[in-house]
């Protein structure tokens, strides 16, 4: 295969930056963007893992592939002294129940502005893109509103139902989305998202005798 031939391929899969201007505008526009009209768009130089909504100011950043710890970690920092974390398994079960028929976990964080997306045993490239648009919606939706959560357990509430609704309105899109992402020439099957090895996670149900 020649250097030409390598580029095209290249060309046709949804990196971070590709992803984010692919899926802002079918999910503002319901446009889909051909690989040829993104390589006019893409910024020679971009933050990596910036989560940008179209042309606007990057908000917020995702981090995907990570490890079931860093989940704890980004639901309830230790406590200063004690070292304990409030409410872990409330959060925790809300957002496990939540993603029950997902393979994948969004965990937005609010004040760093970060979405760690941790994926479960055996998701792929779909998955995976899937995963980044949640993040990518979830961020650019509460930027938009530019509701202030406070902290607590109305927060806490607020911010699972934003994910819910999110969650709601892309499983409806999700289906066409791929289909006419398929037909405008984008190769699906290239997980492209992860730049490292990432982690996954399995998660089991306990069944009560």
């Amino acid at each position: 295969m020649n250097h030409a031939a390598v580029r095209a391929v290249s060309m046709r899969t949804l990196n971070r930056q590709r992803a984010n201007i692919v899926l802002s505008t079918y999910l503002d526009d319901k446009k889909v963007l051909t690989p040829k009209e993104v390589s006019a768009r893409e910024r020679i130089f971009e933050w990596d893992g910036v989560l940008r909504w179209k042309d606007s100011t990057p908000n917020a950043r995702a981090e995907i592939g990570h490890s079931f710890h860093d989940l704890i970690r980004g639901l309830a920092p230790p406590h200063s002294i004690t070292g304990s974390r409030r409410d872990i398994e409330a959060k925790l079960g809300n957002l496990i129940r939540l993603y029950n028929g997902e393979d994948f976990l969004v965990q937005y964080s609010l004040a760093p502005g970060v979405a760690l997306i941790i994926l479960k045993e055996g998701a792929g490239s779909m998955v995976q893109l899937k995963a980044w648009a949640l993040a990518l919606w979830v961020a650019h939706r509460h930027h938009k509103t530019g509701r202030d959560y406070a902290t607590g357990a109305s927060s806490a509430e607020a911010i699972l139902d934003l994910h819910r609704t999110t969650l709601e309105d892309l499983s409806r899109r999700w289906a066409d989305c791929i289909e006419r992402l398929a037909a405008a020439g984008w190769d699906l099957n290239a997980a492209s998202l992860e730049t490292g090895s990432g982690s996954r996670i399995r998660l089991e149900t306990k069944t009560e005798r």
